[in-house]
């Protein structure tokens, strides 16, 4: 009997159905996670000297690593002092830049505008003012029809004609005549939208005088829910407007315009730098390649304020080794603000060669695309896979003891090509020979990366969002520790090492 009423009381707790085990395990599984999660970040905290068990503990564990060096390092007064003032004075002048930046370009923009204006005839002039006083007139039909379905239609289709006659006549560019018709639109159903509300807020008013307070809530909700309602349909009208005025004028060059033309030479070839900006009370962000070419020279310049601000780095990854218990692999120095030659030099060899460790893997990506051909995305796949990896390879060649660390086998790509058969003919067969060669240079920090994956790829996440600006100016000088941190607890690593003994410094250090 107890067999036979376990069941049913074991599906009453679990939801009494199929779905509600599914759901309960689903719970079950998320609070599983999260704990592997929580334990992995919060390892540090609750046991030193050893690696977490589990994949997913050591991926959270080495991600976290960075933030717990530096929470430890600043408990000292003095080094939070040095890296507040550090990282501040840096910061600033990375958004003065960016500021400056954002400044040039939008006045850039103005001007190159202003000049386009002065470049105009007084017969241009005139003609593109009467073709945008033309399409304020349809959009205030299109206001004055609101309600009236046919006559909406007609203001709406008169508004559309009237643009595309402009563009067509060279009295406006064509782009220039689809954003006025859709910014009159969107005007217009402001106006519409704006009058509709007093109207309503004149009757809720008259409401309010009754001692009915239901009928007055109720009608708050349904004009909120007209607003919104309102709302949507300005959007679409816009949206309409210029998606007609657009396709009808496909095929009308700019060239032919007699107005100024708004857009420039490159932005026709499909590269629209368009900075973001406020129209009809609306903030709209702008193209995705005005924020990579602002990210891109932001990033330059960030690269530059560290160069030269690298010293106050290196003190305070010193730091971070004495508070942590790491043996600091830097010598103590004066720090001062300066262009170090040396460092420089080794710099831009190391991306040359990670250039090339990158560019040599990718016949081999190549190939391997040949039978996933079905799969449209799988070489971008690949090829980004095969650059994470080399970003843990050189997270960990952050420290100088990865270059310290011993290598009994080559590299897992060389043993996965020399392992298959087929690939051993014509061409290929020296290609193993090619990719051994070329990764003899990083065995070191590559066999620290195959010992301890997972650590290392949580570490390099936090390496690569810490490099947007301006995280690098706060999170680099903890990556370096935190690498010698991991090394530390690779069992296989050299005696002197697990002697505390300082390694020799070596160019590929950070």
């Amino acid at each position: 009997m107890k067999g036979k009423d376990f069941k049913p009381l074991q599906e009453e707790e679990d939801g009494g159905t199929p779905s509600g085990q599914g759901g309960s395990r689903g719970r079950n599984f998320a609070s599983e996670l999260w704990g592997e999660v929580r334990g992995g970040a919060e390892h540090f905290q609750s046991t030193k000297g050893q690696l977490p068990k589990g994949r997913i503990r050591q991926f959270f564990y080495g991600a976290a690593l960075p933030f717990h060096i530096a929470r430890v390092t600043l408990a000292s007064p003095a080094a939070r002092a040095t890296y507040v003032k550090v990282t501040a004075l840096q910061t600033a002048f990375l958004l003065a830049i960016a500021a400056g930046w954002a400044f040039h370009a939008f006045d850039g923009e103005q001007e190159a505008k202003k000049q386009e204006r002065r470049k105009e005839t007084p017969e241009a002039r005139a003609a593109r003012e009467q073709a945008q006083a033309r399409i304020e007139q349809r959009a205030h039909e299109l206001e004055a029809a609101k309600g009236d379905p046919a006559a909406m239609k007609k203001a709406l289709t008169a508004l559309v004609a009237e643009a595309v006659n402009a563009g067509k006549a060279g009295d406006l560019p064509p782009r220039e005549a689809a954003t006025t018709a859709e910014d009159a639109a969107d005007q217009a159903a402001a106006a519409a939208e704006e009058a509709k509300e007093e109207h309503e807020a004149a009757e809720q008013e008259a409401r309010a005088a009754e001692p009915q307070a239901d009928s007055a809530r109720n009608a708050d909700e349904t004009a909120s829910g007209t607003g919104d309602a309102e709302d949507s349909l300005g959007d679409q009208i816009s949206a309409i407007v210029r998606a007609e005025v657009e396709e009808a004028l496909r095929d009308v060059p700019e060239v032919n315009a007699k107005g100024p033309r708004i857009q420039k030479e490159h932005q026709k070839k499909g590269f629209n730098v368009d900075a973001p900006k406020v129209r009809n009370g609306i903030f709209f962000l702008g193209s995705w390649e005005f924020w990579a070419l602002f990210f891109g020279s932001l990033s330059a310049v960030q690269w530059i304020v560290v160069a030269l601000s690298r010293d106050y780095h290196t003190v305070i990854s010193r730091e971070a080794c004495l508070a942590t218990g790491v043996p600091p692999e830097d010598p103590d120095i004066t720090p001062r603000v300066r262009l170090n030659v040396y460092w420089l030099r080794a710099k831009l060899q190391r991306r040359w060669r990670a250039f090339l460790l990158f560019l040599v893997g990718i016949p081999a990506i190549l190939l391997l695309c040949i039978p996933l051909c079905w799969f449209p995305k799988s070489f971008t796949i690949l090829s980004s896979l095969w650059g994470f990896w080399w970003l843990l390879v050189f997270t960990a060649a952050k420290s100088d003891r990865a270059w310290m660390a011993p290598v009994t086998r080559p590299p897992w790509f060389v043993r996965v090509w020399s392992a298959l058969p087929a690939l051993h003919v014509g061409p290929l067969r020296s290609y193993a020979a090619r990719l051994a060669r070329r990764a003899e240079g990083v065995a070191a920090p590559i066999a620290t990366v195959e010992r301890q994956p997972w650590v290392f790829a949580g570490l390099a996440l936090t390496r690569f969002v810490g490099s947007i600006p301006p995280f690098r100016c706060f999170t680099r000088p903890f990556i370096p520790v935190a690498s010698a941190h991991l090394i530390g607890l690779d069992p296989v690593q050299p005696p002197a090492l697990k002697s505390g003994e300082s390694p020799p410094a070596h160019d590929a250090g950070d």
